[in-house]
């Protein structure tokens, strides 16, 4: 509770100095923390997955995409959490998403025993855990600290295609949205993550130290014992 004292007592003049200070990770933390989840994304890309029962097909990975804190740029210091959604070719519409998700989530998991380098890092399996859409963990540990890191892997449907930064989806996606909902209500967020990171990522570096402030609060103050 120490810092939460700190930020209420810390005049408005200064809070781009508290962030600076006490929120924002240090490069070289960053740096080693984003070179472990480079080794997951070395595996996604590069593994050949072969076929699961109830896919009709080898599976590719199209696209990487690393979401929520460490993707928009809004990060706290010493967060262990990235979460990595993963475009696959084994999906052509958001009905084969959710036909599919669980299949794909049980060749993921098998494969990952086989990655020599991730299991260097101190693979830890989590499984699946239940959401909105469900999702795989792990943890891994960065190659100097052994600081454990949690990543979370969400395969999705490319909805949205080969699109270009800051280019809205075609009409036709949403319609495509509309009428998969009505059997799979929020589990399709993730085709559209890119649209979610970039939202936050370009924005104003005061912005993303306001987020940073509010989920500093959230979680020291308003949720005491979450890290």
């Amino acid at each position: 509770m120490a810092l939460t004292s700190e930020l209420y007592g810390t005049a408005a003049s200064r809070l781009d100095s508290f962030v600076a200070q006490w929120l924002q990770p240090s490069r070289e933390w960053k740096d080693e923390v984003l070179e472990a989840v480079r080794t997951v994304e070395q595996f996604l890309r590069e593994e050949p997955f072969q076929r699961e029962h109830g896919l009709d097909q080898e599976v590719r990975v199209l696209k990487v995409v690393k979401v929520g804190s460490f993707g928009n740029g809004t990060a706290l210091r010493s967060s262990t959490e990235v979460e990595l959604v993963v475009f696959l070719s084994c999906f052509h519409s958001f009905q084969e998403e959710a036909k599919h998700h669980h299949a794909v989530l049980r060749l993921i998991w098998k494969k990952l025993w086989h990655c020599h380098d991730l299991v260097a890092l101190g693979l830890e399996v989590i499984g699946v855990v239940q959401g909105a859409p469900d999702a795989f963990v792990f943890t891994i540990q960065t190659m100097k600290t052994a600081e454990p890191i949690t990543v979370t892997i969400v395969p999705a449907y490319r909805a949205m295609g080969h699109s270009i930064p800051n280019s809205q989806p075609h009409p036709v996606v949403y319609e495509s949205l509309i009428e998969a909902c009505n059997s799979y209500p929020g589990n399709f967020s993730a085709s559209f993550c890119e649209l979610q990171r970039n939202f936050v990522k370009h924005q104003p570096t005061k912005l993303k130290s306001l987020l940073r402030l509010v989920k500093h609060w959230y979680l020291q103050a308003h949720h005491p014992g979450s890290s």
